[in-house]
């Protein structure tokens, strides 16, 4: 049996008082629709030490 093979897709927020865009929901429905799976969501903190962004990374099996 061979194991799964996945690729990875990273993609930043940058989080503006903490506001969301409201496309974000759409956006993230058509990376579903596609094959990705929201698999975790890690602040990322800069020089600042506040939290800049957000990161938010997703996985698909490949072809």
């Amino acid at each position: 049996m061979d194991a799964a093979r996945w690729e990875y897709k990273i993609i930043n927020i940058r989080s503006e008082n903490y506001r969301l865009d409201p496309n974000y929901g759409s956006q993230l429905n058509e990376l579903g629709d596609d094959g990705w799976e929201l698999v975790a969501i890690t602040a990322i903190n800069f020089k600042t030490g506040a939290t800049d962004h957000i990161g938010m990374v997703f996985k698909r099996r490949k072809p």
